[in-house]
């Protein structure tokens, strides 16, 4: 995908695909690829101008949301394969309000309108939607990606805008993350990840399914169509830490996590697009929140006091133009408010367990975040604190790039300071195993202010003080030993490779794979995982020889019950590892 590109609107991508004759469609993946080495320039109107070869140039707006915003000069245009070439290698536009009225209200609005139903009508034209969405993505598993080039991408992006057009927020935008995915797995791009594209793809089919069917809170099935921000009035924040973001769909950036007087998390985040330099570089960029002139790495060690502040329902501060912040003194985690963070462990998983039961977009900030007090130690598997109550718990680094410090601090942490007391911030992970997200400890020198950002500081040998002879503290609680079945693994390797190869992928016997699970203990899992082959391998035809279409729906039902299975059991087995309440 080449960046100088500008975002398409779905639509316009669709009815490019839609408009080829069917010769030209069959060349689309090959001509997409070549896409990408043809030279683009920008003219004095911000217009993207690319030649696509000797007689043909296609120019781009600033924003592709129409037809006429794309435009080629060849014979055949803009039924041409340069201009839908192009429209399929850029960016797809980020989701806007749609045009029509009647969007459904999502689970982040508040007052009494969220209980209204919507009319009838509407929630006709909702279910023909997610029908709609769900059989544009029933190619993605039948043919997997091999298959899945631009004209499945534009079937799933046009599903993607009538989605948003009838309400549907939550749904198209996990579609446009297959989307993404897609394009990045056809590219092979090393930000593709099979588990993401695994996950978005289960997200888009478990919604349509619920919508369709009118099961669960249909609100929350719905989402909402942007990000809420509400009037929060008056804040006085104090930083815990930041940490980079860098995602496999080409966004870099920092969060900095704050806390408010009652315990409460608050988010600042800088996310743009952007890869590795920008993720090193974001620590150090200017927060965006009234007159406050602080990096992030400085608002993490010191304090804001905030006026007007509007926020989202997850806790993601806005830089509106009504709200005023000027910042104030730090405290350090050692005091109110932020000590208070650090409860029962128990009570932790409590609440990290209520928070995944909730789509995503709508968990508050740092639902899943571990504070852990203890003593550092070493094992086969690297850094591991001996934590108060819990017992040995891995810390895993944040990002695993060695241009960044995360691996190098946890390795200096394991020579250098084993046998010391710390208090520990991280993201849960597994059974015990967090990702380590920032550090405190008395010990560390006061230029540090109190704590480091494993995963934006970096610890030099000087600031460790080296292996304590005697490990302070109480002796560690037992461990819990609750291991992820290996069978479990399998599983979740068979679900991913429906999605990498489709059908073909799974006609494999599974009698095998079915007898593992049911000796680890999870005959349900043997069951599905059976049936999953089983509507993987049998084919049926009409009366006409045709194959019959309803065997994707059943492959695809299979599927997501074998996919939301996995899930579910990998999600307790991480829970389990953790002592309960």
């Amino acid at each position: 995908m080449s960046p100088s590109l500008p975002a398409v609107a779905p639509q316009v991508l669709a009815d490019a695909v839609d408009a080829l004759p069917a010769r030209l469609r069959r060349r689309l993946d090959e001509v997409v690829a070549q896409a990408a080495g043809w030279p683009t320039t920008v003219d004095d109107a911000g217009r993207a101008v690319v030649a696509a070869d000797a007689e043909a140039t296609v120019t781009l707006a600033p924003i592709v949301r129409a037809a006429e915003d794309a435009v080629c000069t060849c014979l055949l245009a803009p039924r041409c394969l340069h201009r839908t070439a192009l429209l399929a290698a850029a960016p797809i536009l980020s989701m806007e309000e749609p045009a029509q009225s009647g969007t459904a209200r999502g689970p982040q609005d508040a007052g009494p309108a969220r209980a209204k139903r919507a009319p009838r009508s509407t929630e006709r034209a909702q279910i023909d939607t997610a029908a709609r969405l769900w059989r544009a993505a029933l190619p993605v598993l039948e043919t997997g990606i091999p298959g899945a080039g631009a004209v499945v991408q534009a079937r799933l992006l046009r599903g993607v805008y009538e989605a948003r057009a009838a309400g549907l927020p939550r749904a198209g935008a996990a579609a446009v993350r297959v989307v993404e995915s897609l394009r990045s797995a056809r590219a092979d791009e090393p930000t593709f990840r099979l588990g993401d594209l695994t996950d978005d793809l289960c997200e888009v089919l478990t919604v349509c399914r619920q919508l369709i069917g009118g099961r669960g809170d249909l609100a929350l099935a719905r989402g909402t169509a942007r990000r809420e921000y509400e009037d929060v009035g008056g804040l006085t924040l104090w930083g815990l830490l930041t940490e980079p973001v860098l995602t496999t769909s080409g966004y870099a950036g920092a969060t900095t996590y704050l806390c408010d007087e009652r315990g409460r998390l608050w988010t600042v985040s800088d996310v743009r697009p952007g890869g590795l330099a920008e993720a090193r570089a974001a620590a150090e960029a200017t927060i965006t929140l009234g007159e406050a002139r602080l990096s992030h790495r400085q608002a993490a060690r010191s304090g804001l006091v905030v006026s007007n502040a509007r926020a989202s329902a997850s806790g993601r501060l806005s830089a509106g133009a009504r709200t005023l912040a000027v910042a104030s003194a730090g405290r350090p985690w050692t005091q109110a408010p932020l000590a208070g963070l650090w409860t029962e462990v128990a009570d932790q998983i409590v609440r990290y367990r209520e928070a995944l039961e909730r789509p995503a977009p709508t968990r508050p900030a740092g639902h899943d975040l571990a504070f852990l007090c203890g003593v550092l130690d070493t094992a086969h598997s690297g850094l591991v604190l001996h934590a108060d109550g819990v017992g040995p718990v891995t810390v895993a680094p944040l990002l695993t790039d060695p241009k960044l410090p995360a691996v190098q601090n946890l390795r200096q942490l394991a020579r250098a300071a084993r046998g010391r007391t710390v208090s520990l911030v991280g993201r849960f992970a597994g059974a015990r195993t967090v990702l380590g997200l920032a550090l405190g400890a008395e010990w560390l020198p006061a230029h540090h202010g109190g704590h480091v950002d494993l995963a934006v500081d970096v610890l030099q040998r000087s600031d460790l003080p080296g292996p304590a002879e005697v490990a302070t503290g109480e002796p560690p609680a037992p461990a819990l030993d609750v291991p992820a079945p290996a069978a479990l693994d399998l599983f979740r390797h068979r679900v991913e490779r429906a999605v990498s190869g489709g059908r073909a992928a799974l006609r494999a016997p599974s009698s095998a794979d079915a007898d593992r699970l049911a000796a680890s203990h999870l005959p349900y899992g043997a069951t599905l995982l059976t049936n999953l082959h089983d509507a993987a391998h049998r084919r049926t035809r009409d009366v006409f020889g045709r194959l019959n279409p309803v065997d994707s729906d059943r492959l695809a039902v299979a599927w997501l019950a074998a996919a939301l299975y996995v899930a579910g059991a990998r999600r307790h087995l991480v829970l389990a590892g953790w002592p309960a309440r």
